[in-house]
This record gives C-alpha cells, sequence and structure tokens, in this order.
C-alpha cells in the first residue's frame, strides 16, 4: 500500500468522539483480526466512510446514478 501523510487538527470533541469508538472497533472481531485498532486506525475508517458518502453524493449532485 502506498501512503501518503495528512496532518490536520481537529476540534477536541471530534478527538474525544473517536476516543470513544477506538474501544469499541477494538473488540470487533474482523478488525481486531488485522491487528491493534488505534485512533489513527478509526480515523482511517471514518475518512473511508466518509469519503464513500461524499463521492455517492457528488454523484447524484453531477446527474450519476
Amino acid at each position: 500500500m502506498n501512503t501518503v501523510q495528512i496532518i490536520v487538527r481537529v476540534p477536541a470533541d471530534l478527538a474525544r468522539r473517536v476516543d470513544s469508538l477506538t474501544p469499541i472497533y477494538a473488540s470487533h472481531p474482523e478488525l481486531g483480526a488485522i491487528g491493534r485498532v488505534t485512533r489513527s486506525a478509526v480515523v482511517r475508517l471514518a475518512l473511508a466512510r466518509g469519503l464513500a458518502c461524499l463521492e455517492r453524493s457528488a454523484k447524484r449532485r453531477q446527474g450519476g446514478a
């Protein structure tokens, strides 16, 4: 996997929300199987899911299916 580091500042409330999800996802059998679930892993998951949602929305706005 080719990776790029992106550094962003987020409001403290968003960081707390990520932190509250981390232990929940750490106990998820599929995610736990790939290794230690960290704050960064939860942020990557949220980013991937959020981007997918935004892409679907953009496609609808452009007249796509």
